[in-house]
C-alpha cells in the first residue's frame, strides 16, 4: 500500500499525527500509513546513530583499515621515532607491505609499519583478521574454538589475542577504573536509605575460586572484594591467603579511613576499629541480615563477575601466571559489569586509545 502520502513533509505528517491522537481522522488505511511513517524515521535515526558493524566495516582491507583510522586506533601521522628528529611521519603507499601503506618521516625519511604502537604491532595477520578477533568475536565473548574456526586460525593464536586484549582492559581497569580515588567517601543514597543513613558504606568479603587447568589439574585462589554503595564500583583482587595482615592492607590501601565497613564474620577483619574503621558484622550463619545491615551487594558482585569474566575457560599454566590470568578474567568481568549500559564496542576502543597513545 504505497500513497503520495509518503511524500508529504515532515512537518505535515506529524500535524497528521495530531489529528490521529485527537480523534478527528477517520481512515484507517490513512492513520496506518502515517504510523509508519514516524516508526520509519524513528528507526532510520536509531541506525543512523547505531555503531558500525564489525563484520561490514572489515570485509575488506580498505574498508577496515579507513574505520581503523576513524575510530584513531591507527592514526594517519606520529612523530619520528628517531631520537635526533623532530619531524612528523605520514602514511605513504607501499605495496610491498602487507598493510598497503607504512609511515615515512618527512625530514629523515625514516620508515616504520603503521601498526607500530598499536596494539596490533607484532602480529602477523592481518587488519580485518585482528578487527574481528577484537572488536566481534572477544566483545562478543565468542569462544577461542569457535573463533578459530570461523576465522580459519589457530586456537594458539587467537588465545594469545584474547590474552592480550584481556590483559589490556585489566590495565584499564587498574590506571584509570581504579584511580579514582578511595572507596567509602560517597554516601550511600536511595528511596530506602533514612537520612539518617546517609553515610559512606562499604562491604568486604572473600571468595575462592576454582579451575581445572589444561593438564587436568584443580586449582583453587583466594580473591577479595570489595563495594561501595555509595558509587556503586566494586574491586576485586587475587590474594596468596586471607589471613588478617593480607586483608587488612588492602582495606588501607582502597578504603577511607572513619567508613562503615560491613563484613561476615571471618577472623581476619577483627582489627578494622583499631585502624579507624567502624566496622559491623553480618554472621551467615544467623541468617544473612535484613534492611540495611546485609552484605547483599558485595554477594551480587560475585555473582555478576564470575557470570560475565568466563573465569572458568581458558586459563592455562601454574603458579604465578595462573595467578596473572585469574586476575585478569576478573578485572575483564569488572569492566564489563562498569560498561553494562553502554556500547561495549566503543568502550572497548576507548581502552585501547587509552593505553596505546602516542606523545
Amino acid at each position: 500500500m504505497v500513497s503520495n502520502l509518503f511524500r508529504i513533509s515532515k512537518l505535515n505528517y506529524w500535524l497528521y499525527s495530531l489529528l490521529i491522537v485527537s480523534g478527528k481522522a477517520k481512515n484507517n488505511n490513512f492513520i496506518l500509513e502515517v504510523r509508519l511513517m514516524i516508526r520509519r524515521d524513528q528507526i532510520e535515526d536509531n541506525f543512523a546513530n547505531a555503531p558500525p558493524n564489525i563484520l561490514e566495516v572489515t570485509r575488506t582491507h580498505n574498508r577496515a583499515l579507513t574505520w581503523l583510522t576513524e575510530m584513531e586506533i591507527i592514526s594517519e601521522e606520529r612523530p619520528c621515532f628517531e631520537n635526533e628528529c623532530d619531524g612528523i611521519m605520514t602514511w605513504t603507499v607501499d605495496s610491498n607491505r602487507p598493510d598497503g601503506q607504512i609511515f615515512r618521516c618527512l625530514r629523515c625519511y625514516a620508515r616504520c609499519s603503521i601498526r607500530r604502537d598499536t596494539i596490533f604491532e607484532g602480529s602477523r595477520l592481518t587488519l580485518m583478521e585482528l578487527a574481528r578477533v577484537y572488536f566481534h568475536y572477544f566483545l562478543n565473548r565468542v569462544s577461542i574454538r569457535r573463533c578459530s574456526l570461523e576465522l580459519n586460525l589457530s586456537k594458539k593464536s587467537v588465545g594469545r589475542l584474547y590474552t592480550k586484549i584481556r590483559r589490556a582492559i585489566s590495565d584499564y581497569v587498574i590506571d584509570v577504573l581504579q584511580a579514582g580515588g578511595l572507596l567509602g567517601t560517597v554516601p550511600q543514597q536511595g528511596p530506602n536509605v533514612p537520612p539518617q543513613h546517609q553515610y559512606p558504606v562499604v562491604e568486604v568479603d572473600e571468595s575462592l575460586f576454582a579451575h581445572t587447568t589444561q593438564h587436568g589439574v584443580r586449582q583453587q585462589v583466594w580473591v577479595f572484594g570489595i563495594f561501595d554503595r555509595g558509587t556503586q564500583q566494586c574491586r576485586m583482587f587475587v590474594v596468596p591467603n586471607r589471613s588478617a595482615e593480607t586483608l587488612e592492607e588492602l582495606i588501607q590501601e582502597h578504603v577511607a579511613v572513619g567508613a562503615v565497613i560491613y563484613s561476615d564474620g571471618w577472623a581476619g577483619y577483627n582489627g578494622l576499629v583499631n585502624l579507624g574503621y567502624q566496622h559491623r558484622r553480618v554472621l551467615h550463619n544467623q541468617g544473612f541480615g535484613f534492611g540495611l545491615d546485609t552484605t547483599n551487594g558485595i554477594e551480587s558482585c560475585w555473582s555478576q563477575i564470575k557470570r560475565l569474566s568466563d573465569f572458568y575457560r581458558g586459563i592455562q599454566g601454574r603458579g604465578e601466571n595462573a595467578l596473572n590470568q585469574v586476575q585478569d578474567y576478573i578485572n575483564h568481568g569488572i569492566w564489563l559489569r562498569h560498561i553494562r549500559n553502554r556500547e561495549a564496542l566503543l568502550e572497548l576502543v576507548q581502552v585501547i586509545n587509552s593505553l596505546y597513545m602516542r606523545e
